[in-house]
């Protein structure tokens, strides 16, 4: 074979797996049908508050519960709505929805609350979610905050008690006769 017939086969193999991995990125950014549902009905309520909105930064997908699938993360407080008013989101901070994978073909919404932030993370090698929310739900001003873990399991995400108040409440319980 020719010098110039190895280039060619080198260079059309390059152009075939660039094109495989842009197709697969492209599946893998397609949100399933009840998740853009949510955010096309996020964006339907902007305009009704006479605003233009923008939902790109909205949606997002990995893996959350380790259980090899892609989850979606719908972060409505990445969604801007110039000129009007962000539907799902207030004092109390803004909406986010966890959808897990079900492990064949649906996404089911396993998370819902208004926060002011969240992280990822691990605990024991186990997923977590912690989410802070205004003072609201633990009985304080809206303009202070309240800390929740979750543990992320295969189809549910479950409330933890934090090491702080799992330790207190051990010593409470210590206490009592």
């Amino acid at each position: 074979m020719t010098a110039s017939l190895h280039q060619f086969r080198f260079i059309a193999a390059l152009v075939f797996l660039a094109a495989g991995s842009t197709f697969a990125s492209a599946k893998a950014a397609e949100p399933p049908e009840n998740i853009a549902e949510a955010v096309s009905e996020a964006a339907r309520a902007c305009k009704h508050t006479k605003g233009t909105p923008n939902t790109d930064a909205v949606l997002s997908a990995k893996d959350l519960n380790g259980n090899g699938g892609e989850d979606w993360i719908a972060d409505f407080g990445k969604m801007t709505c110039d000129g009007g008013t962000n539907p799902l989101c207030g004092d109390a901070g803004c909406t986010i929805r966890i959808y897990f994978w079900d492990g064949d073909k649906e996404w089911d919404l396993v998370f819902e609350d208004f926060v002011r932030g969240y992280t990822f993370g691990k605990d024991g090698g186990k997923p977590m979610l912690y989410v802070t929310t205004s003072g609201i739900p633990c009985n304080k001003p809206v303009t202070e905050t309240c800390e929740y873990n979750y543990r992320l399991e295969k189809d549910t995400v479950v409330p933890v008690e934090s090491v702080a108040a799992e330790s207190s409440a051990a010593k409470k319980k210590k206490s009592e006769p």
